[in-house]
């Protein structure tokens, strides 16, 4: 007992003495054993010569505590893992611009915990990752030239299982969080994001055991998007699936367009034997008329037959004033056609793309409730000024060749903007262009992922030359784009087949 307490004291002066050196690399690790059970802290900073750091660290026997305080700025990362017998929790810390953390962490034979509250400025990245057992909780919040400040807490108890869960709040120009588990039975995972100016509160809770369970709830605008009926909706016990919804916003003087992305899914692990696989492909970089071939990205679901001949409909109700419900189908008759006639398959309908039919639900896109009924419907709603036109996709977590199945894919266009069918009328005022916004979503409903720029799943980060193409279709929308860049063609390819080329007898050249 008197060489922890010893230990203990030496650490907390070394800490110090770093703290008035500013020094820019710490390494700190530190192991406790009460002759049965040993418990590990160890500890990384990699730290601006702005920050100063305070850390108490205390040992007892068997039992590892510590407390620690961080002012600064500039680029810091900071690092810490607690190990046992049957546990690992682990926090990293990632910041550029102003920073200041308050946390505590506590270590013994029987389990371990870390407690956080973070606060910063420019852009900050946080994740922690619990596991016990088999057993895995964790959880994720990012901001991008932005503020953000979370609250969040990882817990581990040997034989009951792991716990996150985070309460965070952002502003910037584009955030996410993650919240997820990991259980014997099943995996259970949110995310929600959003990409351009904008704001996003989240309060969400995994945990796992046998069993793994998520809740909570997160809103993007002040729109809530997740919520617990949100989790419910697919947590239908020895089932798979999966919700997501995408869509367009409305950001700062109304002239700039950003997007959000929300998913959350359950896994019944019994039925998953395949690996989750994205297809990829490696294209040169050369740039032509319709942007790069490689510009694209691929969700990991699509239709999974070569000809699903999707049903679209249409229910009128609602229709702005300026359009009608032919001229509405018409343009997202012609926008799916766009993506059938660059791929082998027909993934649209062939005899009628769209029916009309005012009988087919078209339920909130926010609601508590999400309805699931089989059918691909397109309608209209009126959910606030942030969002254009939303995507909601379901799977029920089948897989072939590396792809989970979509089954059901809805769309929603909102009435708060104005819209046109009018190519010249969308090139000469503010409304938006249907068929430009319809092909956009449909690109999702088959599959295709955003190439817009920031950080969270799925979405490339701003040092990727693919987020500078505005040739495609799936990156942001910069006024009327009615064809498919060469990124959207080469994606929708690998999901449906390749065009096969026609050879024109007596000249030897494809047309």
């Amino acid at each position: 007992m008197w060489i922890n307490i010893a230990r203990s004291a030496f650490i907390c002066l070394l800490i110090i003495s770093i703290v008035e050196t500013t020094a820019m690399g710490v390494t700190v690790r530190v192991s406790s054993s009460d002759g049965y059970e040993k418990s590990s802290s160890s500890h990384d900073y990699d730290l601006d010569i702005s920050t100063q750091l305070k850390q108490d660290i205390n040992l007892a026997s068997g039992k590892i505590s510590s407390n620690l305080l961080v002012n600064g700025g500039g680029e810091n990362r900071l690092m810490q893992s607690l190990s046992g017998s049957s546990y690992d929790l682990t926090s990293d810390v990632n910041s550029q611009g102003m920073l200041c953390i308050s946390a505590s962490s506590v270590a013994s034979g029987e389990g371990a915990s870390i407690s956080q509250d973070v606060a910063g400025t420019g852009s900050l990245s946080l994740n922690m990752q619990s596991r016990e057992g088999g057993a895995n909780a964790g959880q994720e919040a990012e901001v991008v030239d932005g503020v953000l400040s979370s609250s969040q807490s990882l817990y581990a108890c040997n034989g009951q299982g792991t716990f996150a869960r985070q309460i965070t709040e952002i502003e910037g120009q584009g955030g996410k969080v993650i919240s997820g588990a990991l259980g014997e039975e099943n995996v259970m995972l949110a995310e929600g994001g959003y990409y351009g100016r904008g704001s996003m509160k989240a309060n969400l809770a995994s945990a796992a055991s046998k069993h793994a369970i998520s809740n909570g709830f997160a809103s993007i605008d002040n729109v809530q998007v997740l919520s617990d009926d949100s989790f419910n909706a697919v947590s239908s016990k020895g089932e798979s699936a999966m919700m997501g919804i995408s869509g367009l916003r409305v950001v700062g003087d109304k002239s700039d367009i950003g997007s959000f992305d929300v998913s959350v899914l359950n896994f019944d692990l019994a039925s998953e034997k395949e690996t989750a696989t994205a297809s990829q492909i490696t294209a040169s970089e050369m740039t032509f008329t319709g942007g790069s071939y490689s510009s694209f990205m691929l969700t990991g679901y699509r239709w999974n037959t070569l000809d699903p001949q999707i049903q679209l409909y249409l229910n009128p109700t609602g229709t702005p004033a300026e359009l009608t419900s032919t001229s509405t189908k018409d343009a997202i008759s012609v926008a799916a056609n766009t993506w059938d006639d660059a791929v082998a398959g027909n993934i649209f309908a062939d005899t009628t793309t769209v029916i009309v039919d005012e009988n087919k639900v078209v339920d909130d896109p926010f609601s508590s409730t999400p309805k699931k009924d089989g059918y691909n419907v397109h309608g209209w709603d009126a959910f606030g000024n942030s969002f254009v036109a939303l995507n909601r996709w379901w799977t029920d977590g089948t897989k072939n060749d590396g792809y989970y199945r979509i089954t059901e894919s809805d769309t929603w266009y909102n009435l708060d903007y104005e819209w046109t069918t009018s190519l010249a009328t969308a090139q000469t005022t503010g409304k938006m262009d249907l068929q430009s916004v319809a092909l956009h979503e449909l690109g999702h409903c088959i599959g295709m992922g955003d190439i817009y720029s920031t950080t969270y799943g799925g979405v490339l980060p701003p040092s990727d030359e693919r987020t500078k193409d505005l040739e495609q279709v799936m990156n942001l929308y910069d006024g009327p784009q009615r064809t498919l860049g060469n990124g959207d063609i080469t994606g929708a390819q690998i999901l449906y087949g390749r065009v096969p080329k026609i050879i024109s007898v007596g000249s030897g050249r494809p047309v």
